[in-house]
């Protein structure tokens, strides 16, 4: 096997292309004039947006940031002409290529969207046709390159072949490739990204950055992002305008904004952001000032709460997971990492027993987990739970989040009656840090972070003495998924819990991690402690996926030897007999060779397996 590529097949580019230096003679292509937005309820205006105001050059790139709620969506979305139902504009102005986008007429408006402004949304997956072939949704978004073209030009492989394919046979960074290359099918003058990677592995993430970046220069596009991911912004924009509240508190060059930012709000999210040479979770201060609390040390006689010994997993005739082995102990956090398609979920999963192993071992002290959930005994069932990626699909938006709590109470037997149940899943709310009164509200009445904590208050109604948390914090704002991660980890340290961690941010693991397994097409290619592992990644792949990890430092300096494109090609040399190469102290590397092939060559042909097989 050569060189690993991005997970589409084709090697990566190390940065985006630098953009040329704003010509101070070329007019703006966008410019937004003192806007102001707001909808309609209880009778009076509630303001969204407040006197926002940018511009955006051709060939460049605007990021706006801020949490949710700040107005950096729905204000992105004006330069569509698109209002949330109810909104309206009640003061300023937005244009795009000199037109006024809400003089326009409907006609006028139609046209504008998508041959002169385009929208890249968060989730390629929901914003294609999943009964329509790819060629024919590119070839319905306008515009006269022909799909293959436009195809080749987001660098996916075998156009024509890809283009007779539906989107459910694509990776999700695929999919994310079909969505630029429809959004550039008819040679738009802006495009406005909508957390265009959120929900990528790191390396993907990278990969669309790059294609995005070089696309912005080779058509001359001006580029709106949005984003709560502060390395992205860092790696990818040329100004930045931070958002709270609808309104602006600070607009800069994307250099000197990370490097000297002036307003506490925009140190604050600064000093949010998890680090790859952070050796805990950080705490911060109202002024942006942070801290960084270490990492309890887990005792060396911890019982062991679950242990895996060669686990396979199928899907069908695929293979996802090959003999993976591990342990887990009582308060300590083990995390998995790995691009999509490694077989981080389907572990957990699998523990939690939403699927059955095809072979190996699952064992808790308390019975086999090889069993799938429904054929577990109700106390073993109680003590493994898994807190799910989504809360806002994971939990009924018909039903109070009180009723969330109360159902697994009542199911695992810790409490006996319904005033009982009540009682407990009030107190539990509290647990993680929310008001008790929350109990009556409906999903839809919390923030994202507030339904994720509940979410996680579920799962811990059972008492279990194992917690899986599975992507919990990707799509969270950096403060919140700060708040979130350090109740994850006092929640561990209060209740001695053992906890699978899965996640593709490799700044959050190093915060929270104890121990790391790294996972490539379902095989364990390194694990060890935490701080060796980031230290002195041992294996090519370790080391392609921390070159590809965004720090949130506009001039950050390439770690691990390199950029993902100079990590060397490779050919695994494990033989039953001989898998290892022990560093020490339980840091182990799957035995490797230099790859003596041409790696472009051989990459390529990898991905292209790897994509018919799935």
């Amino acid at each position: 096997m050569g060189r690993r590529p991005d997970q589409e097949g084709l090697p990566m580019t190390s940065t985006v292309p630098a953009a040329p230096p704003a010509d101070r003679a070329t007019a703006p292509v966008v410019a937004v004039r003192a806007l102001s937005v707001a909808y309609r309820a209880g009778g009076r205006d509630i303001p969204v947006a407040h006197e926002v105001s940018f511009e955006v050059a051709p060939g460049r790139t605007l990021a706006l940031v801020g949490e949710s709620g700040s107005g950096k969506s729905t204000v992105a979305a004006t330069l569509l002409g698109h209002l949330r139902h109810g909104s309206r504009i009640t003061g300023g102005s937005v244009t795009v290529a000199g037109s006024d986008v809400f003089a326009l007429t409907a006609r006028q408006l139609r046209r504008l969207r998508g041959s002169t402004v385009a929208l890249v949304a968060q989730n390629a997956g929901h914003a294609l046709t999943p009964t329509m072939r790819i060629g024919r949704q590119i070839a319905e978004a306008g515009g006269d390159v022909p799909v293959t073209e436009l195809l080749d030009q987001v660098r996916l492989p075998r156009p024509a072949e890809l283009a007779r394919r539906y989107p459910h046979e694509l990776s999700g960074g695929q999919q994310q490739r079909v969505a630029i290359a429809m959004a550039i099918a008819a040679r738009p003058k802006v495009l406005v990204l909508d957390e265009p990677t959120t929900g990528l592995d790191v390396v993907t993430q990278r990969s669309v950055l790059d294609l995005v970046g070089a696309l912005r220069d080779e058509l001359g596009l001006a580029a709106v992002l949005v984003s709560h991911d502060l390395g992205v912004v860092a790696h990818t924009a040329d100004e930045v305008t931070v958002l709270r509240a609808g309104r602006v508190v600070e607009s800069a060059p994307t250099r000197r904004l990370f490097a000297a930012p002036r307003d506490p709000y925009t140190r604050r999210l600064l000093a949010s952001v998890p680090r790859l040479d952070d050796t805990g979770l950080a705490r911060v201060g109202e002024d942006g000032e942070r801290e960084v609390r270490p990492r309890s040390a887990v005792p060396a006689d911890a019982p062991v709460a679950v242990t895996a010994r060669d686990v396979t997993i199928d899907y069908g005739t695929t293979r996802a997971v090959h003999g993976v082995s591990f342990d887990v102990r009582r308060g300590e956090v083990l995390a998995l990492v790995g691009e999509s398609g490694s077989g981080k979920s389907t572990l957990a999963w699998t523990l939690a027993g939403l699927r059955t192993p095809s072979g190996g071992t699952l064992t808790h002290p308390a019975g086999d987990l090889a069993r799938p959930a429904r054929s577990r005994p109700r106390a073993l069932r109680s003590r493994v739970q898994l807190v799910f990626q989504n809360a806002d699909t994971s939990l009924n938006p018909r039903r109070s989040v009180g009723d969330a709590i109360r159902h697994p109470l009542r199911l695992f037997g810790t409490a006996a009656t319904r005033a009982e149940a009540a009682d407990r899943a009030r107190i539990l709310i509290g647990d993680v840090r929310l008001d008790p009164a929350l109990a009556d509200r409906l999903p839809a009445q919390l923030s994202g972070g507030q339904r994720q904590r509940i979410g996680i208050a579920r799962a811990l109604a059972g008492r279990p003495d194992v917690l899986i948390a599975d992507e919990i914090t990707t799509a969270l704002d950096v403060s919140v998924q700060a708040d979130v991660l350090r109740l994850l980890d006092d929640l561990r340290r209060e209740r001695d819990l053992a906890c699978l961690f899965i996640s593709h941010d490799l700044a959050v693991v190093r915060g929270i991690a104890d121990r790391v397994v790294v996972l490539r097409h379902g095989v364990v290619v390194e694990e060890g402690p935490t701080e060796a592992v980031f230290a002195a990644p041992g294996h090519p792949y370790t080391r392609q996926l921390m070159a590809a990890a965004l720090e949130p430092d506009p001039d950050a300096r390439p770690r691990a030897g390199g950029t993902p494109d100079s990590v060397p090609g490779w050919r695994d040399a494990a033989t039953p007999d001989d898998v290892w190469t022990d560093h020490g102290d339980g840091h182990r590397v799957r035995r490797w060779h230099p790859e003596t092939e041409a790696p472009h060559e051989t990459a390529a042909a990898t991905a292209e397996e790897t994509e018919g097989a799935a």
